[in-house]
């Protein structure tokens, strides 16, 4: 099998009603977490293994533009708790996009001083993540 380089950009960030979020974004990406618990021991299995549940978040780091009405920062504060479809594009020109349903948290913003600030954010995607190749 030969090496695949898969670099991000220029690609798009779709959030709700944003268009223009992937402007801001200097790292965007789907991050996996597992949860373990115990299976349920029986007389014919005392040591069931574990059972393992994947969750994902949609996250990234943006570079802030809090001066901005319609802003990543502002859209973030504006709907902080609601659930929103997401259209993740990494790169145009690989004809590969990723969708589903995210859950907006506002996020922190300002830092120092005479600085281009960023800010580190995360939310939790709501179900499943689909993967949709161009044909």
């Amino acid at each position: 099998m030969s090496v695949v380089d898969s670099r991000q950009g220029p690609g798009t960030l779709t959030l709700g009603t944003m268009t223009g979020a992937g402007c801001q974004m200097s790292n965007v990406r789907l991050v996996p977490s597992r949860t373990e618990t115990d299976g349920t021991a029986t007389l014919c299995d005392p040591s069931p293994a574990p059972m393992v549940e994947t969750s994902w978040a949609l996250a990234g780091t943006a570079i802030q533009d809090w001066e901005r009405s319609d802003g990543f920062v502002e859209f973030a504060r504006l709907n902080d708790g609601l659930t929103v479809a997401f259209e993740w594009v990494p790169n145009t020109g690989k004809d590969v996009t990723f969708t589903g349903s995210a859950q907006v948290r506002a996020v922190e913003f300002g830092g120092d001083v005479s600085a281009q600030n960023t800010t580190d954010w995360e939310f939790p995607v709501i179900g499943d993540i689909e993967r949709v190749d161009a044909p």
